[in-house]
């Protein structure tokens, strides 16, 4: 049985590469007449009608001028998507794996099978950090979908910009903020499990002022005993024209939710819950003229954890980050900058103690063009640690635009992940003399185009990390056992993407991710393969996403193996009216019975059965 879906799966595969290989030849959209501000990027942005992104180099770039590996989730992606939540959309991407216990809960995110719960990439909201000070995790169900505009993702190393949290990648969750007008958007939805959303958001423009504003509502039984959820999320950004330059904004977020866990499927649990309390608020000021831009932002993120097993816990993390950027020295742009934070946390149960440590850094980043046809970048980061001092992190990368829809790529990068407080100082093996880990990425790849239809990316990586934090005997006991920075590891891939817009009303992309992690394969597949078609007729709309997933392990060594998997899902939409959309999402059409494995700590680590087919129906009113 397994082998006749794996065969349907590649079959579907197949079906969607002749699709993209055999795209006909339809009439060319005009371009549009370009705006003023158009043609003042064009100064910058070597190719201002490709996919344009920030959070590789923190200034617009286009996709193809940029070294780093990255991934864009549009609004199109998006609404093709059905998903409980943002960290959800990124399952279908290249390089990327997410490992969750259901459709609600948790949806941690790996990038090239870095990710540890969040605590090895960088996780941002508008560029604003987003961890538990404490363990330096994520709670990604605090994180639904009820503002995203897109999502970037940086696929490897990004610590010159953002720090020890960006070992092994970044992901950018960008919110929508309306351009003109006012409008409005309500959602509802009834499916299996007993699972419901409402959401509501308004926005609008007035005068120099815009707003954003939502409310998210999400309940479900689960699909196994004790795994039912409830969160609720408020979010408001507002955004003011202080002048011609001068631009300045604040938001925040307040989410709570009690989540409970089945356990793995070999250790089931009974009557285990998680219950969070999580907020955020920001301040940003930017000033921007045609040569020059200034950005500073403030923030702090605090949240309240209780859990059935008598963890009890208050965390925050303030801090703060100021750049400039000059673009006066002509084909160059160099970005300065600064960041700080402090991480603070008090714990209530065992261990009882409250705990706090404090980093700040430096940071220079530069983007030099020669010819039009060379992009070369480098730059460095110092970073201070309150407790093990300095850490040196460098990074470069060479593009080449070999024509116009054929680029190469390359870069070497250095990331590092600072000791977590809990590695620190929180439980017996905790050693205040930690370093960072490190690690080393080397990159090569290429982009080619066809026509305007269909594009193909090729990336191939190496990466070599040291001074991992592990459990080790103590040599001079107590206690027994201490963190020791004694791991390394050697992992290399390859990570293939086909896209194609076959006509005005069918696209479609195919990526493939290939990972080879040596003997860490617990929780790593060794091979992904990711379908989507979108087809849009009329009021009429449907998207089919398809996912294999093949040697994946719950040990390491190649042990355990878990059963390869082929899931299918899709996503229909009906306009009634210019105002009324109806909407139908069939999660795992085949019924496939698979397991995901998911690092947790103690028992609940372990294999976790996905919910089997089910449905969700809802209505959409908009304006």
């Amino acid at each position: 049985m397994r082998r006749h879906r794996i065969g349907q799966f590649l079959l579907f595969g197949l079906l969607i590469s002749s699709f993209l290989l055999n795209s006909g030849s339809a009439q060319e959209k005009k371009e549009k007449t370009h705006s003023e501000k158009d043609k003042q990027e064009k100064k910058t942005i070597l190719h201002p009608h490709e996919e344009i992104i920030v959070t590789a180099t923190m200034t617009r770039k286009a996709v193809k001028e940029i070294a780093a590996s990255v991934t864009v989730i549009k609004p199109a992606d998006i609404e093709a998507t059905p998903a409980s939540n943002a960290l959800n959309l990124l399952a279908f991407s290249p390089g990327i794996f997410v490992t969750k216990t259901g459709d609600f809960g948790r949806a941690d995110v790996n990038i090239r099978g870095l990710g540890e719960r969040g605590r090895k990439i960088a996780v941002l909201t508008d560029g604003r950090p987003e961890k538990m000070s404490l363990f330096g995790c994520l709670v990604t169900h605090t994180f639904p979908l009820d503002n995203v505009e897109r999502i970037e993702v940086v696929r490897g190393p990004a610590s010159v910009l953002y720090g020890s949290e960006a070992l092994g990648g970044v992901v950018n969750i960008m919110t929508h903020m309306p351009s003109r007008g006012f409008e409005i958007d309500l959602s509802s939805s009834y499916g299996s499990f007993n699972t419901q959303q409402y959401t509501l958001k308004h926005g609008g423009v007035v005068g120099k002022l815009s707003y954003f504003l939502t409310a998210d509502r999400r309940l479900s039984d689960g699909h196994r005993e004790n795994s039912g959820y409830s969160g609720t999320n408020f979010t408001g950004k507002v955004q003011y024209l202080v002048s011609d330059h001068f631009v300045t904004s604040f938001q925040g977020k307040y989410f709570t939710g009690i989540k409970y866990e089945a356990g793995p499927i070999d250790f089931p649990l009974d009557d285990f819950w998680n219950d969070y309390e999580r907020g955020a608020v920001d301040f940003t000021l930017s000033g921007n003229w045609e040569a020059e831009n200034i950005f500073l932002k403030l923030y702090r993120n605090f949240g309240r954890h209780e859990f059935s097993d008598g963890w009890s816990s208050r965390d925050s993390i303030s801090g703060g980050i100021v750049r400039y950027t000059t673009r006066r020295i002509a084909n160059n742009e160099l970005i300065i900058g600064g960041d700080f934070r402090f991480l603070l946390g008090k714990s209530y149960g065992f261990p009882i103690g409250e705990w706090d440590k404090n980093e700040a850094a430096f940071f220079i980043h530069d983007h030099f063009v020669w010819r039009n046809r060379w992009i070369l970048s480098a730059g460095f980061r110092l970073h201070r640690d309150s407790l093990y001092g300095l850490e040196f992190c460098p990074q470069m990368g060479i593009v080449y635009l070999a024509a116009d829809k054929s680029s190469f790529k390359g870069s070497i990068s250095k990331g590092f992940r600072s000791p977590q407080l809990n590695e620190l100082f929180m439980y017996p093996p905790a050693n205040p003399n930690l370093e960072p880990e490190r690690l080393w990425s080397y990159e090569v790849g290429f982009e080619q185009g066809f026509s305007d239809k269909l594009t193909l990316e090729m990336t191939f990586f190496l990466m070599e990390g040291s001074n991992l934090v592990e459990q080790q005997p103590n040599a001079t006991p107590p206690p027994l056992y201490l963190f020791q920075n004694s791991g390394t590891y050697t992992f290399k891939g390859a990570e293939i993407s086909l896209r194609a817009d076959l006509s005005p009303r069918l696209g479609g992309q195919i990526f493939y991710s290939y990972l080879d992690p040596g003997g860490n394969t617990r929780g790593r597949p060794g091979h992904k393969l990711d379908c989507l078609v979108q087809f849009t007729g009329g009021p009429f709309r449907a998207a089919l996403n398809g996912q294999y997933v093949g040697n994946y392990f719950a040990g390491d060594l190649s042990s355990q193996p878990l059963p390869d998997y082929v899931v299918l899902s899709s996503r229909l939409k009906l306009d009634v009216s210019p105002f009324i959309e109806l909407f139908l999402d069939i999660n795992n059409i085949l019924d496939e019975d698979y397991l995901i494995f998911v690092e947790l700590p103690g028992i609940a680590s372990g294999a976790y059965p996905q919910p089997g087919r089910n449905v969700q129906a809802g209505i959409r009113i908009k304006k």
